[in-house]
């Protein structure tokens, strides 16, 4: 062993370093963000035959608050694997993290709905199953009343994504960033699917 050997360790480390894709996501071991905006890249420009999702885990707060974080990791372990398994043997599937309770999936825009709402019901299967016996039968897991006396209930996890798969009016480095705030929009609507249109894109020209 010596500087030969070490100087053959850097040129395979930088073989490495040139494909995201071999340097996965130690949480979850999907493509992490830089690999997903990789993938972008080659997909952006099709559009259409393919679509992309953003995918958020929606009412994780809320289940940390009330049953602390010990179960936080195996959320978001069991989110990735269902998601990857869902879309395993999909032509052109694919799927990678971009935030600790965000991921990209892309799919044929034929399959991509029916892979979304698949992964959710999974999702939602798995998920209620760590909720204790009271807050399954009440239905929700926090109750409050806003300043106006309105009351508030809060209920299980589940997936909302937003969904993109008609070529955006909207650049490729923005895309991302875009459909991240929609879909934190979309905890609040209730809707678990929603395309990103021409009208929300609007406002993040």
């Amino acid at each position: 062993m010596g500087l030969r050997e070490a100087k053959k360790y850097i040129e395979t480390l930088r073989k490495k370093q040139d494909n995201p894709f071999l340097w996965p996501d130690f949480l979850t071991g999907l493509p992490d963000r830089a690999a997903v905006l990789k993938k972008l890249d080659s997909v952006y420009p099709r559009i259409g035959k393919h679509s992309i999702a953003y995918v958020r885990i929606a009412n994780v707060h809320p289940f940390i608050l009330k049953y602390g974080s010990q179960l936080h990791a195996e959320v978001i372990q069991w989110t990735a694997a269902i998601l990857k398994t869902v879309v395993s043997g999909k032509k052109g599937g694919f799927v990678g993290t971009v935030g600790t309770h965000d991921f990209v999936v892309i799919a044929a825009t034929g399959e991509i709905r029916k892979i979304l709402r698949e992964s959710n019901n999974l999702f939602k299967k798995k998920m209620l199953s760590l909720y204790n016996s009271d807050d399954r039968k009440r239905g929700y897991v926090i109750s409050f009343k806003r300043d106006n006396g309105e009351s508030m209930e809060i209920g299980f996890m589940k997936l909302v994504s937003a969904l993109v798969s008609s070529m955006p009016e909207i650049d490729r480095l923005n895309l991302i960033p875009a459909l991240e705030r929609f879909c934190r929009g979309l905890e609040e609507t209730g809707e678990d699917i929603k395309e990103f249109e021409k009208n929300d894109q609007e406002g993040e020209e």
